[in-house]
This record gives C-alpha cells, sequence and structure tokens, in this order.
C-alpha cells in the first residue's frame, strides 16, 4: 500500500501508507525538508483536505484516511490568530499551471468567508420578484389558442 505526494519544483515521493498517521507524516516532513514547526496537511485530486493536523500523534493507520495509489499534493497550513481565517498554501510549485481546478479549490478554502459575502451582495442587488397572476388548470385548457 503506498501513496504519491507531489511537492517542490515537481517532486514526488511515494511513501507507505500501511503505517500509524504520527509515522506517516515524520516521514513526511523527512522526505519533503519540512520542520517540525511547520504545520502540513495533504488534498487529495479532487480537492479535499486530509487534516492530518487533526491526526497528528494519532495511533491510528494512515490507511483508513488515504486512499491506496492515489496522489495527493503537498499544503502548508498558515494558521492566523483568532481572527484570521487558517490559509493553506500548495508545496507543489506552479500548482496553477498544472492542477487548475485544484490551485481554486485551495483558493476557496484560503477565503471561505469571500464567495458568502459576493452571495449576499447579489442577493442584495437582484429586484424583489414581480407577482404573477396563477391560473388554474380548467382556465389553462380552456384558453383560446
Amino acid at each position: 500500500m503506498f501513496i504519491t505526494v507531489k511537492f517542490g519544483a515537481d517532486q514526488q515521493i511515494i511513501l507507505n501508507s500501511n503505517c500509524k498517521v504520527v509515522n506517516l507524516v515524520e516521514s513526511l516532513r523527512e522526505k519533503c525538508h519540512c520542520g517540525p514547526e511547520v504545520p502540513i496537511d495533504l488534498m487529495d485530486d479532487s480537492g479535499n483536505l486530509i487534516n492530518l493536523s487533526d491526526l497528528d500523534g494519532s495511533p491510528e493507520n494512515a490507511t483508513n484516511h488515504l486512499r491506496e495509489r492515489h496522489c495527493y499534493i503537498l499544503v502548508k497550513i498558515n494558521r492566523g490568530d483568532g481572527s484570521e481565517p487558517v490559509q493553506y498554501e500548495s508545496m507543489l510549485e506552479n500548482l496553477s499551471k498544472s492542477y487548475p481546478e485544484l490551485a481554486e479549490r485551495l483558493q476557496k478554502l484560503s477565503h471561505p468567508h469571500t464567495r458568502d459575502k459576493w452571495r449576499n451582495n447579489v442577493q442584495k442587488k437582484t429586484r424583489a420578484p414581480v407577482a404573477t397572476k396563477s391560473r388554474t388548470v380548467s382556465q389553462q385548457k380552456n384558453r383560446p389558442l
């Protein structure tokens, strides 16, 4: 059982996922040259985060959270202070060129309220619905052609 992790300047590594989460994260940090102070995560090809930082230190098996023989993108987590949202940064250079849909998804995850603010502004600017006359089924049948 293995996974492929992409990072850096189009680099990739193969890791054995049949191990404890803590061992996988430690191996990932070592092979990708991430220090222990850098919070990291993996993103699958659908744009879903695995949330390794929530599982870090867990004795649980990594195969419970990762799909065998799948490719993942290494992501750095930038936690702001309490008022700032969490920011996600791809550790694969030129993500937008190689995987534009994943780059867009990562952007949305980093700015979740931007979309909601846009939606609220659009709803405020739209007109109120116009009342229309509704006809009964019998009125519609008797309507002249």
